[in-house]
């Protein structure tokens, strides 16, 4: 039989830390290790490519924001230089 002991620690950065001790050091241990670390990973990754996803989506959106203002200054300038003359 393994025993497993986790300890989480939440720092002031907003990182978590996740230390897993397995004991005894036995194969069935090794291999719930194993599974343990491979799912972390995997979730990290796809945690990781959620936040590259969101940053892209607010990136697109900003310089479409930017370039709609600058469409619509364009217009409502040519309209004053006219007007000034």
């Amino acid at each position: 039989m393994a025993y497993i002991q986790v300890n989480k620690k939440v720092s002031t950065t907003g990182r978590t830390y996740i230390r897993v001790a397995v004991t005894p050091k036995s194969a069935e241990g090794k291999s719930m290790l194993r599974q343990f670390v491979a799912g972390v990973k995997d979730f990290e990754t796809k945690w990781k490519a959620t936040a590259a996803a969101k940053k892209d989506r607010l990136a697109r959106e900003a310089r479409a924001k930017k370039r709609a203002a600058k469409k619509a200054g364009k217009k409502t300038g040519k309209k004053k230089a006219a007007r000034k003359k």
